[in-house]
């Protein structure tokens, strides 16, 4: 792995485990063996390596938008692409369980962020939307708008919430709560023919209240 790759890879481990106030070029660079010097060679500063893996997500949450229509033809294709959305919000946690201080210290990082934030908005009105089209979603178009902004209040901060909880989770694990989030939130607009084949109304209590 070059180098570039590897201070982004150890930036954001680093990052996800301590939170972003708690690491420093130094530290990195001591986590990595290498000098201080040799990591500015590649980046300016830790604001550019936090903007890089902004980047990162931002590029892989337009790839999975790209394919939503490939891949999400009828109800049963909803619940394994929320879960590969919410997979990726688990890999780059560190943005979600310190959006409030990024969103404020840097200007380039907050334009990114607020795009971020614009595409995965635009991303839960389509796929509300498709649902609604598909017969499995009983919404008007009032509520729709304002279901999908609670739908991404809660995919945002979730993490920050289920870590206070229990800070053991694997990423697999977090993942699939977030998933149960959104479900349970979903459920009561669904139509009787729209069944979940993954979760069932008792799986939704039983993992929530654990």
């Amino acid at each position: 792995m070059k180098t570039k790759d590897r201070i982004l890879s150890v930036s954001l481990e680093l990052f996800n485990r301590d939170g972003v106030a708690q690491v420093s070029t130094l530290i990195i660079a001591t986590e990595m063996g290498i000098s201080p010097g040799n990591l500015y060679y590649h980046f300016r500063g830790k604001d550019e390596i936090i903007a890089t893996l902004v980047n990162e997500l931002q590029n892989s949450l337009t790839t999975i938008s790209n394919e939503y229509a490939s891949q999400v033809k009828d109800f049963d294709d909803y619940w394994p692409f929320m879960h590969t959305v919410m997979a990726l919000f688990t890999h780059y946690r560190f943005l979600f369980r310190n959006l409030d201080s990024l969103n404020g210290q840097n200007p380039q990082i907050k334009r990114k962020i607020r795009s971020l934030i614009l595409k995965l908005r635009h991303l839960c009105n389509d796929m509300l939307k498709h649902l609604v089209e598909l017969g499995k979603l009983k919404c008007d178009e009032q509520s729709l708008p304002l279901l999908a902004d609670n739908l991404l209040l809660v995919s945002l901060n979730w993490l920050n919430y289920q870590t206070l909880l229990d800070d053991h989770y694997t990423e697999s694990d977090l993942a699939r709560s977030g998933v149960l989030r959104l479900i349970s939130m979903v459920e009561p607009y669904l139509t009787e023919n729209a069944k979940s084949p993954f979760f069932t109304h008792q799986d939704l209590v039983e993992e929530l209240v654990t």
